[in-house]
């Protein structure tokens, strides 16, 4: 049998022609949409608040760190302050026990040289005296010798309890008071201490001077030297300094003044 082949009709042709071809990408799937400029944006947008957010939490972090460093470093300056101020008060506390041996010694060494002996006509000599109520005589020196005492007391218990403006002007008062006394190189000493303990240092200068100079064989002598030399560095007047320790040393060797001006000469070398 004759097969019949049929043509397709010209409109049909023409129309295929016409029809572009479909466009697959090479993966074989359909093209997703570009993504607009304002998503991009928005994505930046984000990413900087996330990079913003972790600075601030790292600034914040390591604030937080310096401020306990800080906290630890001003724990341990108040603990070696406070241990400091400690250890200067246990050496100014020996060294005032110090100066009262060795007051005490000195008056029983006076009280026993100063022994009063009776005249062979039995007529009491010397200062003149009073009764007392029980019928014994009392000398006026001794009485002033009793007043001198308790009022250098008072003052130098001032000192040693730390009250210095008070032991300041008790000191003041005692030296002009007994001004020719057995205890005014001691009381004109401590002037200057209580003047140097509260950082008075040209005032101390001038009263440890005093007793350099109106008091030249006073055993506080040394000690004034000494702390002159100290004063004078507190001062800043360092080449003085160290002409008043070289005297220390150089007049008083041997001595605890003069070791102490040794070692504080060795400090102003590495000045």
């Amino acid at each position: 049998m004759a097969l019949v082949v049929l043509a397709a009709p010209s409109f049909v042709s023409d129309a295929m022609a016409r029809k572009p071809a479909p466009v697959i990408e090479a993966s074989g799937e359909p093209t997703a949409s570009a993504p607009t400029a304002g998503s991009l944006e928005q994505r930046l947008q984000r990413l900087e608040r996330l990079l913003e957010n972790q600075t601030l939490i790292d600034l914040m972090t390591r604030i937080d760190s310096l401020q306990n460093e800080v906290q630890q470093m001003l724990g341990q300056m108040e603990e070696q302050t406070y241990s400091m101020e400690q250890l200067q008060k246990r050496q100014r506390d020996l060294y005032l026990d110090v100066d009262r041996r060795l007051r005490d010694l000195e008056a029983a060494r006076a009280s026993l040289s100063a022994a009063p002996i009776a005249p062979a006509s039995g007529v009491p000599g010397g200062a003149m005296s009073e009764p007392t109520a029980n019928g014994a005589t009392v000398s006026h020196t001794d009485v002033a010798s009793q007043e001198e005492r308790a009022a250098y007391e008072r003052a130098f218990n001032l000192l040693k309890e730390g009250r210095y403006d008070l032991a300041v002007s008790a000191f003041k008062t005692f030296v002009q008071t007994y001004p020719q006394g057995p205890f005014v190189d001691n009381a004109q000493y401590w002037l200057g201490e209580a003047n140097y303990v509260q950082r008075n240092f040209a005032v101390a200068l001038s009263e440890f001077d005093k007793v350099v100079k109106n008091h030249p064989n006073s055993p506080k002598r040394a000690d004034a030297l000494l702390k002159m030399g100290y004063t004078f560095q507190e001062l800043g007047q360092n080449d003085n300094a160290r002409m008043s320790l070289n005297k220390v040393i150089k007049n008083y060797p041997n001595t605890t003044a003069a070791r102490l001006a040794q070692k504080r000469l060795q400090d102003l070398k590495q000045l």
